[in-house]
């Protein structure tokens, strides 16, 4: 079993729970700290948030993680707050949620104050809608989220003028009883154990345990490990880090690590830049909670036939770097074999997904259908992607998941679309979505039957139409 150390509210801990057990029973079994709680083990209610705090780039970060879906080899290192942790009075979120009546029972208070707490640390403008995105992995079953709203609204103006650089608005936030003393505590410590040590780099071809992305489905499948399985977490392995431009054969892409998290991903500059508009689908994609921990490399090796972001990663025509013995590159769309089968051997890890760049500007969409609009799988997710090239559709890429053992380009659809005029005409996007209809091949189950999904493939075509092109008589030509 590895030996690991991080830093648990004001000291630190050398812990005995296994490198891969959830957090969660870090926190609850082993320290004794019951303010986290125990639902749901899923990553669906928030009532075990927690703050993790770890150096990057730009300096020491905390976010609101699910440590229910988190392995506690993340941990190292890096720095755990719990609820208790937060100082041995009221912070400034607690008050707020105190003298606003936005705590009844109780039992999901901590997770509602942690995700809250974690928000503010972003060095972002605070808003009522961040507040509420913050939350949106959050359930409250008694109080009423009115209550939680009203002290939302309380913490936006109370911290409207906090620094926008995450050092200086770490500071502010410590200073002002938000985040607790020990910040600066973790600081020190970690220096110290980074000059007392090399860490040695972690070579995947010696692990045994495999490798543990974000764990936001791993911890669902296996809430306990076996004993004694040891996996290396993606996040400790540098090459799987960073996003950044670059060429390969002579051609630009976009490099982003397989660590890189689902928010990462949608807040990168770069990804906002050379994808226009991606990140309004963000929210599409799980809670705050779970995109603050999954990653893109484990989103594609999970190989889940409706994964949203394997969709537009597809509709990007993403390829992706492997690296084994030696390092090769295959394109997303051969990487699946079939239902959960891929195209990776033994020993092998992804190490990095490349987006082919254009001169010509991108558009982009994307549209799914559920039950419920957050923290739910698509019945089906189509997206969209495209150049402009003297008036006309080029380079089209459309992608489908739950139509299919696995995620797929849609050729037939694409063909259809390709070199057709900018803006289309309702009879353009019809025969696409018609198109579309028949390439598919979904089953039925739960979610909904093989003849909805198939109606649903077509209709979410047309609404990526109408989300491209909202201007004009498109939607009226759709639906007269």
């Amino acid at each position: 079993m590895k030996g690991y150390s991080l830093f648990l509210n004001a000291a630190a801990l050398s812990p005995s729970t296994p490198y891969a057990s959830p957090a969660l029973d870090l926190i609850r079994k082993e320290c004794g700290l019951m303010g986290t709680k125990e639902g749901c083990r899923e990553g669906d209610c928030g009532a075990c948030a927690v703050l993790v705090g770890g150096f990057e780039a730009e300096g020491l970060r905390y976010r609101a993680l699910p440590s229910c879906l988190l392995a506690s080899g993340y941990l190292a290192d890096r720095h755990l707050i719990t609820i208790e942790g937060l100082g041995p009075g009221l912070s400034p979120v607690q008050k707020a949620f105190l003298e606003e009546n936005a705590s009844q029972c109780g039992f999901c208070s901590p997770g509602f104050i942690m995700a809250l707490t974690g928000w503010i640390c972003e060095p972002e403008k605070l808003n009522l809608p961040g507040a509420m995105a913050a939350v949106d992995g959050n359930l409250c079953r008694c109080t009423g989220y009115g209550a939680i709203r009203r002290a939302s609204e309380r913490l936006v103006a109370e911290f409207s003028d906090l620094p926008l650089t995450a050092t200086e608005r770490l500071k502010a936030l410590a200073n002002q009883g938000v985040l607790p003393q020990s910040v600066f505590a973790y600081g020190a410590w970690i220096q110290e154990r980074k000059a007392a040590k090399v860490v040695a780099r972690v070579q995947t071809r010696d692990v045994a345990g495999g490798i543990v992305a974000g764990g936001t489905d791993f911890y669902v499948r296996t809430p306990e490990p076996a004993l004694g399985f040891s996996p290396v977490l993606a996040k400790s392995l540098p090459e799987l880090e960073g996003m950044n431009i670059l060429e390969i054969q002579g051609r630009k892409a976009l490099r982003i690590g397989a660590a890189a998290t689902v928010r990462e991903f949608f807040s990168s500059p770069l990804v906002r830049e050379w994808v226009p508009g991606i990140e309004k689908f963000e929210s599409s994609f799980a809670s705050t909670l779970i995109r603050n921990l999954a990653t893109l490399g484990g989103n594609i090796a999970n190989a889940s036939p409706v994964g949203d972001l394997t969709s537009m990663l597809l509709a990007l025509d993403a390829e992706l770097e492997i690296k084994g013995r030696g390092i090769r590159r295959i394109p997303l769309k051969a990487f699946f074999l079939g239902y959960k089968k891929i195209d990776l051997l033994p020993g092998e890890i992804i190490v990095s997904i490349c987006i082919p760049l254009a001169e010509s500007p991108l558009r982009f969409s994307f549209a799914k259908i559920t039950k419920r609009e957050n923290l739910d799988i698509a019945a089906v997710n189509i997206a969209i992607a495209f150049h402009e090239d003297k008036g006309r559709f080029h380079g089209v890429q459309i992608s489908a998941g739950g139509v299919a053992p696995t995620p797929l380009l849609l050729a037939k659809a694409m063909e259809e679309l390709e070199g057709r005029p900018i803006p289309p005409d309702g009879d353009t996007v019809n025969r696409v979505a018609e198109a579309a209809m028949v390439e598919v091949s979904p089953i039925g189950d739960v979610r909904g039957s093989a003849e909805y999904r198939r109606k649903m493939t077509g209709r979410l075509v047309q609404a990526n139409f109408l989300n491209l092109f909202p201007n004009g008589s498109l939607a009226k030509e759709l639906y007269p």
